[in-house]
């Protein structure tokens, strides 16, 4: 759990810092590749946490 910790928290502030753009940006393309962003981070996040697991 402890080696859990800082990549779901560095998950955590990648997200809260896009979310602000998120919700302040009208146009849509903009929005699109920080969703697009978002995702990527996210698939890192769980094939980094898929390999760790593996490892065990």
């Amino acid at each position: 759990m402890k080696k859990l910790f800082p990549p779901l928290l560095a998950l955590g502030l990648l997200l809260f810092f896009f979310l602000a753009y998120i919700l302040k940006l009208k146009q849509f393309d903009l929005l699109l590749l920080l969703t697009f962003g978002i995702g990527l981070a996210v698939y890192d996040f769980y094939l980094s946490y898929k390999d760790n697991k593996d490892q065990r």
